[in-house]
Parts: structure tokens; C-alpha cells; sequence
């Protein structure tokens, strides 16, 4: 069974990248544009005050947060994979 960790119903994934940049802990990030892709790397900034709200990370590599799906190991609901069989 293939079972993903999910934030709990107080933390969301901006909780965990603010927490990743102030820490200086690497934030591994799976991302749902144009397909599935992967981005990893500390976090040098995060813009919200824009139309498309992003962070940057040390690399230069720009992420939308919309985009995000998943954080260090926890997943959106939308990713979450639990299935109950009536078989067992």
C-alpha cells in the first residue's frame, strides 16, 4: 500500500517552506507544471505580494506556489493515495 503523509489541517505548505527558509533546510519539492517535475535546494526568498505568488531558491530556480504538490515527503490531499479494500 502506497501511503503519503499529508499536513495536518493547521499546517499548509507555506508553513513548511517559511519554516525550510528560516532554518536554511533544504526544501525537495515536487511540482505539477506542464507535467510532473521535481525542484530542490534552499530557499533565498518568497514572494507573495504578486499576482502568481513564487519563492526562489539559491540556485535561481523560480517556483510558483500553486504549482507545489508536494514538500519534503508531505503531499497534497489531491496526491494522497488511500484506498480501503472490503476484501480484506
Amino acid at each position: 500500500m502506497n501511503i503519503r503523509t499529508t499536513p495536518s489541517i493547521n499546517e499548509t505548505f507555506l508553513e513548511i517552506l517559511i519554516n525550510c527558509k528560516e532554518r536554511k533546510r533544504n526544501a525537495a519539492m515536487l511540482l505539477d507544471a506542464k507535467g510532473m517535475i521535481r525542484a530542490e535546494g534552499l530557499i533565498r526568498a518568497i514572494y507573495l505580494d504578486v499576482p502568481k505568488p513564487y519563492l526562489e531558491l539559491e540556485s535561481g530556480i523560480k517556483v510558483i506556489i500553486k504549482t507545489i504538490r508536494a514538500v519534503n515527503g508531505y503531499f497534497s490531499p489531491s496526491f494522497s493515495e488511500y484506498h480501503v479494500s472490503r476484501n480484506r
